[in-house]
């Protein structure tokens, strides 16, 4: 005899007690039997219980209907609401037309009242046993539906693989979470397809501003997670920024109208002296992270680095920038005059030119070297403030150049 614990778990939904005692009774050796007395009743159930496998439900019920719970079910987010079998209970007075009209909004199936043991039985048995092998083959698919990304489970496993890499070579390693903001909003504003077209427009975006070695996963109804092999913490908030700042550029409009798409992330890394536990630790991280930002408000940016919440709007949250003693004049002037004084730029910006233009034969080696000396002082500050691991490289160079 099945425990209770290894119980497959039906919901019976009917506004008569009478109707759901009798299933019950019929059902309960074999299943774990859940019951609602109309269709909001039962979608409560179903957002609250993942383990549900099966709904057998009435059509016709004082307040919220059957009719009203498939399309609940129909036009859900989630993989395994869509996919649920909802087997629709008619009654002798429900004609072929009623019955037609329920298997094109979505129904799995429909038996008639009063219904006997046998039938119910072996529906149960069925759907639920094709419900068990669906779950079973979309969790070895390594692919989101609608994006083409990468999903949860191949997320997860490679990031393991990523992991043990990074701890064992002591490289870097960083995970970032991007969500979002209001996306239940956002379908309520433009609708689901809609919605889902601003999801896929996301995701184009951010696979699109990643290495070859990077992976991006759809993880969540609107959280993407990546996983950026050899970045420290100073690389992965830049990428990230960099990123956000595309996406929130992207200008989106529905029917002519512009939409706020606003997001938040939350980024985490692996120190190669210290490593980590394990990768559902690092994600976990990240989701803290992540979970700061969306707290401050959203449209904002967190690193468990050092857990500033970072702005990604130019909005209030951001935090002060580090501020550098310049001159009072305006930015264009000090860049005339410091031309003017000292003609190495404009000697650094003809040299770029030629080299883009493919004509970079005409710039000499002494003309080279000259401008590699004068730049050096400047790289090697740019090694060191943003952490760019090219020490041993500039210290090559130094020498080379001398």
């Amino acid at each position: 005899m099945n425990s209770e614990a290894s119980k497959a778990e039906i919901l019976i939904v009917d506004d008569s007690k009478v109707i759901r005692w009798a299933a019950s009774k019929i059902l309960r050796n074999g299943y774990t039997v859940h019951e609602a007395c109309n269709g909001l009743e039962a979608w409560e159930i179903l957002q609250q219980n993942k383990n549900i496998v099966a709904v057998f439900s009435d059509l016709q019920m004082d307040g919220s209907d059957g009719y009203e719970l498939l399309g609940l079910i129909r036009g859900s987010d989630d993989q395994r609401l869509l996919n649920l079998p909802v087997i629709i209970i008619t009654g002798k007075d429900d004609d072929d037309d009623t019955r037609a009209e329920v298997l094109n909004l979505g129904a799995t199936d429909f038996i008639i009242k009063p219904f006997d043991s046998v039938t119910l039985k072996n529906r149960a048995a069925a759907y639920i046993g094709y419900s068990q092998k669906l779950a079973e083959v979309e969790g070895k698919l390594e692919q989101d539906k609608l994006t083409g990304l990468a999903n949860k489970q191949f997320f997860f496993t490679h990031g393991e693989k990523d992991l043990s890499l990074a701890v064992r070579h002591e490289t870097e390693l960083a995970v970032a979470l991007i969500e979002v903001d209001h996306f239940m909003d956002l379908i309520n504003t433009c609708g689901k397809q809609n919605a889902a077209r601003v999801l896929l427009k996301i995701s184009q975006t951010i696979t699109g501003s990643l290495r070859k070695e990077d992976l991006c996963a759809r993880i969540a109804t609107a959280r993407f997670a990546l996983i950026l092999p050899l970045t420290n913490r100073v690389g992965s908030l830049r990428s990230i920024e960099r990123i956000c700042e595309k996406i929130n550029s992207l200008g989106l409009r529905v029917e002519g109208k512009p939409l706020n798409v606003q997001i938040s992330a939350g980024v985490a890394g692996v120190d190669p002296e210290q490593g980590c536990a394990s990768f559902t630790l690092l994600v976990e991280q990240a989701e803290g992270a992540l979970n700061k930002a969306i707290a401050s408000g959203g449209s904002s940016m967190v690193s468990t680095g050092d857990n500033v919440v970072r702005s990604l709007s130019g909005g209030t949250g951001a935090p002060a920038r580090e501020e550098t003693p310049v001159s009072q004049e305006a930015p264009a002037e000090q860049i005339r005059r410091a031309t003017d004084e000292n003609p190495l730029g404009m000697e650094i910006i003809q040299a770029i030119a030629q080299i883009e233009a493919g004509v970079e034969s005409a710039i000499s080696s002494d003309q080279l070297s000259s401008l590699m000396r004068s730049v050096l002082p400047l790289v090697s500050y740019a090694n060191k403030k943003l952490d760019l691991g090219m020490t041993a490289a500039l210290e090559a160079a130094k020498e080379k150049l001398k």
